[in-house]
């Protein structure tokens, strides 16, 4: 009886954690933060917590309707497609600005931009193929230096599922 008191205590006490790293619910939003998958990729000795956007409706929706306060620094996300191609990404519906690292069908960026919020007129396209997009806090990419040639570490189990 006292290890069920004591895991019940543990319990509540690790909850105000748990209910502080929760995101709040975005009423625009098809998927909801909470709800997509991350995955912990690397580069160089910075490790990032991104959501998985693995289908065609997750890549549509992207980082829409979001706000600074929704994501933390080590956070953002990563879109996977089905095969290595040229790609085209627009700021529709985004609060936010955000850099943005193209990268081949190894993980090595092709491709490091800014991108405004809300711009949809610039063209951010990558510089070559790609397999894997991802998206992070505004100026994170000049404060740890991320340009082409540096190479990602993504999890195997990151692939596009259409």
């Amino acid at each position: 009886m006292t290890s069920l008191i004591a895991l019940a205590l543990i319990a509540h006490q690790e909850q105000p954690a748990r209910q502080q790293d929760k995101h709040r619910f975005i009423q625009d939003r098809a998927f909801q933060l909470d709800k997509l998958k991350q995955a912990e990729c690397k580069i160089g000795k910075h490790k990032f917590k991104l959501w998985v956007m693995d289908t065609d409706a997750k890549r549509m929706e992207g980082m829409m309707f979001v706000t600074a306060k929704d994501f933390k620094d080590d956070e953002g996300m990563i879109f996977v497609f089905p095969n290595e191609d040229f790609r085209r990404f627009w700021m529709r519906n985004t609060l936010v600005d955000l850099d943005i690292t193209y990268n081949d069908k190894d993980g090595k960026i092709n491709t490091v931009l800014t991108m405004t919020k809300l711009d949809e007129t610039t063209d951010y396209s990558s510089k070559g193929p790609a397999l894997t997009v991802i998206e992070l806090r505004d100026g994170t990419a000049k404060k740890l230096g991320l340009e082409e040639g540096m190479t990602w570490e993504i999890p195997e189990w990151v692939v596009a599922k259409d």
